[in-house]
């Protein structure tokens, strides 16, 4: 008995679908993924020769070149700046502060943020410098 000779069946792919689906996760990526906000206040950042591998903290305190202090980019006073930061140490488990100061800024300006945010909670700070913000 003779069976018939069984017809090869190319498997094809179904690019349409393919491409559907690499849409759909090049979208997720996009939306799922988190950018580095800088805010719009104008600050000379001091720059260093050395490599810095820490990664900058979501909490930052910005200082222009008058001495005034930003959180959010909104302007704040001392008292208020202590509170925010208090409330905000509460309710996260990283006690780490970054502070963005102009390069004209005066070294008691930059201590006192310290000093605030040492009594808020704060534990690790950190000074950023632009070689810190290009990695």
């Amino acid at each position: 008995m003779r069976f018939p000779a069984k017809k090869y069946k190319r498997p094809t792919i179904h690019l349409t679908a393919l491409i559907d689906i690499v849409f759909l996760l090049l979208i997720f990526f996009l939306l799922a993924s988190s950018f580095v906000d800088q805010q719009g206040i104008q600050i000379l950042i001091p720059e260093v020769s050395s490599e810095s591998k820490d990664l900058l903290p979501d909490i930052t305190v910005q200082i222009d070149q008058d001495g005034i202090f930003y959180y959010n980019g909104i302007d704040i006073g001392d008292q208020a700046l202590y509170y925010k930061l208090e409330e905000r140490f509460k309710a996260s488990k990283v006690h780490r502060l970054a502070i963005r100061a102009d390069r004209r800024v005066e070294y008691g300006k930059i201590v006192q943020v310290i000093d605030i945010a040492k009594s808020a909670g704060a534990k690790d700070f950190l000074l950023v410098n632009q070689q810190s913000l290009q990695e």
